[in-house]
């Protein structure tokens, strides 16, 4: 083996390894637009509606549970409250 084959042995791997990454984060991205039909219309926590707003989309929180397919929207007060529950527990 010359030194030209090696680095065509090298490159090919390396392309193979990229693909197969690539494959595998499209199919993540996949699975995941395709659970965006069972987003919530209001907030998972205290019910409020959620407003088809640019600064409403900025502002909540969307958690994605590919396990056991949930999908939950939070609001900016909820999250404001979780936050300030977690550094109160930390505290003590």
């Amino acid at each position: 083996m010359d030194k030209k084959h090696k680095k065509k042995i090298k490159r090919a791997a390396k392309k193979k390894k990229d693909k197969a990454k690539a494959q595998a984060q499209q199919e993540k991205v996949s699975k995941q637009i395709g659970m965006f039909d069972r987003l919530p219309k209001s907030c998972s926590a205290c019910a409020k509606d959620f407003p088809k707003t640019r600064e409403a989309h900025m502002s909540w929180r969307v958690v994605v549970r590919n396990e056991e397919q949930q999908v939950r929207l939070f609001c900016p007060e909820c999250q404001d409250k979780v936050k300030d529950l977690l550094e109160n527990n930390d505290e003590v």
